[in-house]
């Protein structure tokens, strides 16, 4: 499976980007991996461009061209990140892509908008484009609505349906922790650790059941730290503290049986 060392996250200084950027962010935290950020001047955009042309394969601040362009890059909330900033003109997609194979990228993050997310962002040339021909993966973040949404029913799923909770494979190095179904006296989760990453101390709200899907992690409760690879599972009482941390990027299945009321 690909590492991600290096993520690549164009930038129109929008809102649908900063959503973007917290998500390139916390994507570059978790596997230190060096995060680039990418603005594309449209070619005919402005009436004045930098001149010579800005090279986008050196860093922005670097360039004499852009000393007097005041460009409003988004500030990271971990100042430990590493972070670069390019810049280039031309066409979007083309730029992005161009970058993304010259940089050896291993993930794109790009934002959108609306509450379909993805359905809209299709409809935009620049993600089209992106999405279609970039050789690496691509996520797409859309920005959180403010319009007022329905209350969500607190099952993920209904009794009786089928969950796919095989092995994530490549998919495991962009995923995130998600609920699978929740009831009044049950909650299934796939817990997401990438390596190096360690679950804070928990104590369980039930009797837990943790399996290993994919991946391999150490697990100390009881007093003890022991491995926990693919295939395994462990059990804690109600209560018992514990702390997970990963050894390889690794999703587990935590089944938590809660207590009558």
């Amino acid at each position: 499976m690909r590492s991600v060392q290096t993520i690549l996250h164009p930038t129109d200084f929008s809102d649908n980007s900063r959503s973007a950027f917290q998500t390139a962010c916390s994507l570059a935290k978790d596997h230190k991996a060096s995060l680039i950020v990418f603005h594309v001047i449209p070619a005919n955009g402005a009436a004045k461009m930098p001149e010579p042309a800005p090279n986008p394969l050196e860093p922005a601040e670097s360039q004499q061209c852009l000393k007097n362009w005041q460009l409003n890059w988004p500030k990271p909330p971990d100042a430990s990140l590493r972070v670069e900033h390019r810049v280039a003109i031309g066409n979007a997609p083309g730029e992005i892509l161009s970058l993304a194979g010259a940089l050896d990228c291993d993930v794109i993050v790009m934002g959108t908008h609306g509450r379909t997310g993805l359905d809209r962002v299709l409809t935009g040339s620049v993600a089209e484009e992106v999405l279609r021909k970039a050789s690496c993966p691509v996520m797409v973040v859309r920005t959180p609505s403010t319009e007022p949404q329905p209350p969500q029913a607190k099952a993920q799923v209904k009794p009786g349906d089928v969950v796919d909770v095989r092995p994530l494979g490549d998919a495991l190095a962009l995923a995130t922790s998600k609920m699978l179904a929740a009831a009044d006296e049950m909650e299934i989760i796939r817990l997401i650790v990438p390596a190096g990453k360690e679950v804070a101390e928990h104590k369980a709200k039930g009797k837990i059941v943790v399996q290993c899907l994919e991946g391999r992690v150490t697990f100390t409760a009881l007093g003890k730290t022991k491995p926990l690879m693919a295939g395994e599972l462990f059990y804690l009482p109600r209560g018992e503290p514990y702390t997970v941390k990963g050894v390889e990027n690794a999703s587990l299945l935590v089944t938590v049986l809660l207590p009558k009321h």
